[in-house]
C-alpha cells in the first residue's frame, strides 16, 4: 500500500455516495438536490486533488533534498560544486521554486514533467480559490500520482 491507496478509496466511497444521491434526486426530478450534489462532489474532486497532490510534492521535496543534498557532498570538482551550493541555498531559504525541484528529477518538456506542470497548474488555480481549468478524473490522478511516486529518482 503506498500514501494514495487509502485517500484514493476513502475518495471514491464518498464520491460513489455523493454520485447515488445526485442520480436519484434527478430521477425524482429534484433539480435543487442534485445541482447541490453535483456541486458537493466538485468541491470533493478539488479536496482530493490538493490532497494527493501535497503528498506528492513531499515526495518531489525529499527526493530533490536528498540530491542536492549529495551533490553538495561529494562533489569533488569545484565548478559543479558551486552550481549544487547555489541550489542548495535556495533550498535552505525556501527559495527553490516546486518545478525547479522537478526539473532535477525528470528532463523538461518529457511526458513525466509536462503532467506533473499540468497539475501544478491545477493546483495553484484550485489553491486560490480558483476551479479545474481542464477536465480531471481523480481516479486518473491517483494512478499518475502512483506512477509519478515510483518513477521520480535521482
Amino acid at each position: 500500500m503506498n500514501i494514495f491507496d487509502e485517500p484514493g478509496k476513502i475518495y471514491s466511497e464518498i464520491d460513489d455516495a455523493y454520485a447515488r444521491t445526485e442520480i436519484q434526486a434527478r430521477s425524482k426530478g429534484h433539480r435543487k438536490k442534485e445541482a447541490e450534489f453535483y456541486r458537493k462532489r466538485q468541491l470533493n474532486d478539488q479536496a482530493y486533488f490538493l490532497f494527493m497532490f501535497t503528498r506528492f510534492e513531499g515526495r518531489v521535496r525529499d527526493i530533490s533534498d536528498n540530491l542536492i543534498y549529495n551533490k553538495v557532498t561529494n562533489q569533488a570538482d569545484w565548478k559543479i560544486n558551486r552550481t549544487w551550493e547555489i541550489i542548495n541555498k535556495q533550498k535552505l531559504n525556501d527559495s527553490l521554486h516546486f518545478m525547479n525541484r522537478v526539473s532535477l528529477l525528470t528532463p523538461k518538456g518529457q511526458i513525466n514533467y509536462n503532467l506533473i506542470k499540468q497539475y501544478y497548474d491545477q493546483r495553484n488555480n484550485i489553491g486560490h480559490g480558483g476551479s479545474f481549468t481542464i477536465a480531471i478524473s481523480i481516479p486518473t490522478v491517483i494512478a499518475d500520482m502512483k506512477r509519478l511516486y515510483k518513477d521520480l529518482k535521482w
